[in-house]
């Protein structure tokens, strides 16, 4: 007789207590008033880009992102990040059925997971790359506070290849055409990191200019090249090839960390960005 195997339903927290307070009550009065205090007014972006650090270096650029969705009338939010750790081809979606924070259990669309992993080879459902990664997991008090009841389609990107932006944006187009008007998108990434980069001021100023101009195989490119180190090049560049070749890409705070060594050259710089399709002329 064999074993039946064991399936985990709920993502565990992975990080509360070290880069988020561990206390129900404590995270949600931190978010709260992260929100509050940030001068980035509430807005209906179509997507944005969000750093993933402990609160007390990043909280307040992450505040500015979501102010920046504040007023959509969403229900669903696809949540996109990096595999910092052993990075491979491939996008991981869950098998986890909710991600839970202190604040809660947030479910995972299962019927939007199923309608990726069609959208061929590159998506799989695999829960030990959410098991490993804090990224996204940093994102979800904030979305569970402005919008209670929210699910969520997470996914890590292993690669920074063009060939996958390219097969995540037609995945997202076809999964999220229909729905787009309650769907918004968030790419969770550092500008640049001095642990995957070599000057990340310099990195940092160069990807900064390139999502400035929208330029998505321009960041794919650079990433290839070294000349950035920013991670999720390929997550970014799907979204912003999803908004369209003429999408307005605006800068709403931005922070650098400094490593507790004071080494000047251990620097994370972490930036907020929106992004939304052109106008119709």
């Amino acid at each position: 007789m064999s074993a039946t195997p064991l399936k985990a339903t709920i993502r565990p927290p992975l990080v509360d207590g070290l880069f988020y307070p561990a206390r129900r009550d404590a995270l949600a009065a931190q978010v709260d008033d992260l929100l509050s205090r940030s001068p980035v007014a509430r807005a209906a972006r179509f997507a944005v880009i969000s750093p993933h650090a402990g609160y007390e270096h990043a909280g307040a650029v992450m505040a500015a992102a979501f102010r920046g969705i504040a007023e959509r009338r969403i229900g669903r939010a696809v949540l996109i990040g990096p595999v910092h750790r052993d990075p491979v081809e491939g996008i991981y979606l869950p098998e986890s059925e909710a991600f839970s924070t202190p604040l809660g259990h947030t479910p995972v669309d299962t019927k939007a997971v199923d309608a990726l992993l069609s959208c061929g080879p590159l998506f799989r459902r695999d829960d030990i790359p959410h098991l490993e990664e804090h990224c996204l997991e940093l994102q979800i008090p904030f979305l569970v506070r402005l919008f209670p009841g929210i699910s969520i389609v997470p996914m890590l990107v292993g690669s920074g290849r063009y060939a996958v932006a390219s097969a995540l944006q037609r995945a997202l187009q076809l999964t999220f055409a229909d729905t787009a008007a309650y769907t918004v998108f968030i790419v969770t990434a550092n500008m640049s990191s001095y642990m995957t980069g070599k000057d990340p001021d310099a990195e940092s100023a160069a990807m900064e200019q390139l999502l400035l101009r929208g330029d998505a195989k321009g960041i794919v490119a650079a990433a290839e090249r070294r000349v950035i180190s920013a991670c999720a090049p390929a997550a970014i560049a799907a979204v912003l090839s999803l908004a369209g070749s003429d999408c307005r890409v605006e800068m709403l705070a931005r922070a650098r960390s400094q490593a507790e060594d004071a080494d000047p050259s251990h620097v994370v710089h972490y930036a907020a960005l929106s992004i939304d399709p052109a106008p119709p002329a």
